[in-house]
């Protein structure tokens, strides 16, 4: 998981709403490339319900680093066709993954980085050869680049707001085993 270039970044609902639950949303903002996020209008709908639903959450419309993005008709297809190809069961409601959907239709038609940590949207981003990176990433930029960041205090605080993101003793060390930082 690596960002290739400063292409800016489309980002889907579990990232943008558990760094706010966690306190962590400016680091979206400082590293976000050219400091802007794209949200697209599905993700959107997501999180205004998370709000409504008491989470706290900053509305991505009061944030002036955080633009809402209308789907197009051709990325409303896309969005479409990659939920065709996301795994879901009988009962799943027919707006599951849709925010993943829309997220990586806006990287593939809008040429920018899908922020995204489901694992089938993850496997799907891959399929479609479309750049991508998570939570863990992330954090591992701001250990590296934001000098006033504590990563192991991020990665908890996140783990607070009960993400899903893998267990380790101490998110360094986890990092440089799997070569997201340097062995040092």
């Amino acid at each position: 998981m690596t960002a290739p270039d400063d292409r800016r970044w489309v980002m889907d609902t579990s990232t943008f709403t558990h760094f706010c639950r966690s306190g962590h949303e400016d680091i979206l903002r400082r590293l976000a490339p050219q400091g802007l996020v794209l949200i697209p209008d599905t993700v959107n709908t997501e999180i205004e319900a998370g709000i409504e639903a008491g989470y706290d959450i900053t509305s991505p419309s009061t944030l002036d680093w955080v633009e809402i993005g209308v789907l197009t008709a051709d990325e409303a297809r896309s969005q479409q066709f990659i939920k065709v190809d996301m795994p879901s069961g009988k009962k799943d409601p027919p707006e599951k993954n849709l925010g993943e959907c829309a997220v990586l239709a806006c990287a593939k038609h809008r040429g920018m980085i899908a922020v995204i940590d489901d694992g089938d949207a993850r496997a799907q981003a891959r399929a479609r050869e479309l750049p991508s990176i998570g939570t863990m990433w992330i954090i591992c930029e701001a250990h590296k680049h934001l000098d006033d960041i504590d990563a192991e205090q991020v990665y908890q605080a996140l783990l607070d707001t009960d993400m899903h993101l893998p267990q380790a003793n101490s998110f360094v060390e986890w990092a440089k085993k799997f070569g997201l930082l340097p062995i040092a």
